[in-house]
């Protein structure tokens, strides 16, 4: 049974990011010498953000020998976080963080560690990737197949409930391959607003049961199977359709061009990069939208139902792609994103890969301009409770 989720996002693009001064100062003079700066192969410059300053995307810190078990490293990185350091430092490098050399070998290490940072687990509503739990609030990243990249995209940006932070580690490196390369929101922002057009986003799930069906058994009938799945749905979306097939069509409208509070840049919000790159890989870019998987692949659409032009969308993907940093796993890395100002992706891998994810809540990180305030006037920003 395949699924078909559909999202509808429609955003205007400012023509001047509002990012040109914001007091932010230098890291080089206040960082806390405990982590220790370090560069990397394909760092970006925030100044080709659009941002009043350079530094450089991501940060990059070694952490210090006294980090070597796990305790010291939880208490490391709370002072770090309680200090305020954290937050200035990610919003002056735009909004990524990497952190070598933690004792990350299990986890249950990661997840201590990644709860060092305080923040509000994210409680996921629809999971289109194929995730395990293995640890509180940790959970590993996409499953698919290794040859199957992911093309860059927000976190549950085709909802209107998503994370405000993402953490990530490996904890087992591929013989070759499985890079996540990560680029900047607000990078794609301001290149766009040299273009006349608006970008919007849509997505497609695994599987109905697995996005919607977390609580269908075995034993239940078509008709029991449906009900609990459109509970499910229902927690952050009205708009759904069955089809003959049994798939399941889900719309949300959100705003794709949206605010980053903490340095008062323009950002491109959501799935658009993520989704077309898919339809492009399995040639589903012509009607009826059907993928040499098998499944349905919608193309991104403006507010108002009309298709998105090609050439817009392969421009949207030549800039997500062309601004990637591709972080190169290594054992005890941790990245810190800010879900909205960063996008992720993935690249194909040969031999055993393992990266695990852990989704955080936070308030005040994103606003929205006046057309994605209305859009969003009615829309659930948390799970709604099902009954």
């Amino acid at each position: 049974m395949s699924a078909v989720a559909s999202t509808i996002v429609h955003g205007s693009l400012p023509l001047t990011p509002k990012s040109a001064t914001t007091g932010i100062a230098s890291h080089d003079k206040t960082l806390d010498p405990i982590f220790k700066p370090f560069t990397f192969e394909g760092q970006q410059d925030t100044a080709n953000f659009g941002l009043g300053w350079s530094a450089p995307f991501p940060l990059a810190l070694q952490a210090p020998a006294g980090a070597s078990d796990v305790s010291n490293s939880v208490q490391l990185l709370r002072d770090f976080t309680q200090s305020g350091e954290l937050y200035r430092l990610i919003a002056h490098h735009g909004g990524a963080i990497l952190i070598r050399g933690l004792p990350l070998k299990t986890p249950d290490d990661y997840s201590k560690v990644a709860h060092a940072f305080g923040f509000r687990p994210h409680i996921e509503v629809g999971r289109p990737p194929l995730r395990t739990v293995l640890a509180p609030n940790v959970k590993t990243a996409n499953e698919g197949p290794p040859e199957l990249p992911i093309w860059p995209h927000n976190e549950y940006g085709w909802s209107t409930i998503n994370p405000a932070w993402l953490t990530f580690s490996a904890l087992k490196l591929p013989d070759e391959g499985g890079a996540t390369p990560i680029t900047s929101s607000i990078y794609i922002a301001h290149q766009l607003s040299k273009y006349n057009m608006n970008p919007l986003v849509s997505n497609t799930g695994t599987s109905v049961r697995g996005a919607y069906g977390q609580h269908v058994t075995d034993e239940d009938d078509e008709k029991t199977a449906r009900k609990k799945i459109e509970i499910e749905v229902r927690r952050h979306s009205e708009r759904f359709e069955w089809h003959e097939d049994g798939s399941l069509s889900v719309t949300h409208v959100v705003p794709a061009i949206r605010l980053h509070e903490p340095t008062g840049a323009t950002a491109l919000f959501g799935y658009i990069t993520s989704a077309w790159g898919r339809s492009r890989h399995h040639g589903a870019t012509r009607p009826p939208f059907r993928g040499d998987d098998g499944s349905y692949h919608p193309p991104p659409e403006f507010g108002d139902g009309t298709p998105m032009d090609v050439e817009d969308l392969d421009l949207l993907l030549k800039l997500a792609q062309e601004g990637a940093v591709d972080v190169e796993w290594k054992q005890g890395d941790l990245v810190l994103l800010d879900n909205y100002a960063v996008q992720h992706s993935r690249k194909p891998w040969k031999g055993t890969r393992q990266v695990i994810a852990a989704l955080w809540d936070d308030d005040g990180r994103v606003g929205d301009f006046p057309e994605g305030v209305k859009l969003l006037a009615n829309a659930p920003r948390i799970p709604i409770e099902s009954e």
